[in-house]
């Protein structure tokens, strides 16, 4: 019997507003690699199995950007969001009902900005979660939980209920001492919302094994 697979869910449909008139994900670093396919590259390089994109706003011109950094080391397709427009959740949701069957084993829900993200931290997460099984399985550095989160398979009802905006963190703050914890750096916290931020990156080349 074939396991239930781990699927990467990258949440890249939002307008980048903070860093208008800059998508930045479409921003490329010193290597000609857009934001979102050095992102899709690090998760990719991980032990997920397979990478759903769900994209909105610009999606024709990420995809491209997408595809044309090909190929990913894991199969990976893409998805619109048709009312992504209402908030994060509604990615969120498209996202979770492109995967529901078969059911998966946990997803690991990623944003399109995280081009600093080492594949060895996702490997981390989900070694955790085999281990001792969470509902939720959580980088943390110097005691700031930050981003890729896993979800345990049984808590996908629970996040379709998210509305706009409106993140996870109160359900992950309602599961306490449920929640495992793993140690990481501080790239779990980086942002690119700013113009200098994107300078930054537009100067930078892909962390050694990334």
């Amino acid at each position: 019997m074939t396991a239930a697979p781990v699927i990467a869910l990258v949440l890249a449909a939002g307008r980048s507003s903070r860093s208008a008139p800059h998508h930045k994900l479409l921003t490329v670093d010193a290597t000609g690699t857009p934001m979102i396919a050095r992102t899709l590259h690090a998760i990719c390089a991980s032990t997920v199995d397979r990478v759903v994109v769900v994209l909105g706003h610009r999606a024709a011109d990420l995809r491209n950007a997408i595809t044309a950094h090909a190929p990913y080391a894991r199969p990976l397709s893409t998805i619109i969001a048709p009312d992504h427009a209402t908030g994060l959740s509604a990615s969120l949701r498209a996202g979770l009902q492109a995967i529901a069957e078969p059911p998966p084993e946990a997803v690991l829900i990623c944003l399109g900005d995280m081009p600093t993200l080492r594949p060895e931290l996702i490997n981390r997460l989900i070694a955790r979660h085999r281990h001792d099984n969470p509902p939720v399985t959580i980088p943390c550095h110097d005691g700031r939980q930050g981003h890729p989160v896993l979800w345990d398979r049984t808590m996908i009802p629970r996040l379709m209920t998210l509305e706009g905006d409106r993140g996870a963190g109160a359900l992950i703050r309602a599961l306490g001492a449920q929640t495992a914890i793993v140690p990481a750096d501080e790239t779990i916290h980086e942002d690119f919302d700013t113009p200098a931020r994107l300078e930054r990156f537009a100067a930078s080349r892909p962390p050694q094994g990334g």
